[in-house]
């Protein structure tokens, strides 16, 4: 008769932490793609302003004296923007930052997916890099923005505090994802080796 022989079975867990880290960065494309399509990023004494829309006040006046007032939204988004190619810089940004979103939310899954560790490895510092690059673009959007209205009084609104939102999404996903850059998803377990125990 024989002794049972141990043998170690090779296991893959799936991080909780980076499960989280997917789910903030995919938030942090469903709120900009909402954001995105919206007008209500900042407001001045002309009308409030978004990347696509704007809608401005329009005063009718009979004998100088103001007699109605009018909004009119155009396709024009925000007043005082750099464009490239005739498109808004902060247009091509928070596409560029969504973009960069959805492909790391794609290279993050493929790195709970695969098997070898080196693959696991590669795939999730692609995540980083594309995480810190949409973190850098967010972050100067929230800079830009504010400095592009200066020589006006304005105030900002509802989208501009989603974005806020998801900057800091986008900020703790690329943190996150950092400090467990280096966790090994493998696990082995000991187990009976039951080909060594005599029937």
């Amino acid at each position: 008769m024989y002794a049972p022989r141990a043998r170690f079975e090779r296991i893959l867990i799936v991080s909780p932490i980076k499960v989280a880290i997917i789910f903030l960065t995919s938030l942090h494309c469903l709120f900009l793609f909402i954001a995105f399509l919206t007008s209500f990023w900042i407001e001045t004494k002309q009308g409030h302003y978004g990347p696509l829309f704007s809608c401005e006040k329009h005063f009718h006046r009979t004998k100088q004296i103001i007699t109605s007032m009018t909004m009119e939204c155009h396709r024009t988004g925000f007043r005082p923007d750099i464009r490239i190619f005739s498109i808004s810089l902060i247009v091509l940004l928070l596409v560029l930052s969504f973009l960069l979103s959805f492909v790391s939310i794609i290279t993050a899954k493929l790195s709970l997916t695969r098997n070898s560790f080196s693959n696991r490895h590669r795939y999730w510092k692609c995540t980083i890099l594309l995480l810190l690059f949409s973190t850098i673009i967010d972050s100067f959007i929230l800079v830009f923005l504010p400095l592009s209205y200066r020589d006006q009084v304005y105030h900002f609104r509802w989208a501009y505090g989603v974005h806020c939102g998801m900057t800091l999404f986008i900020a703790v996903s690329l943190i996150t994802s950092i400090l467990s850059s280096n966790i090994d998803d493998v696990r082995y377990i000991e187990a009976i080796d039951e080909s060594a125990v005599e029937k």
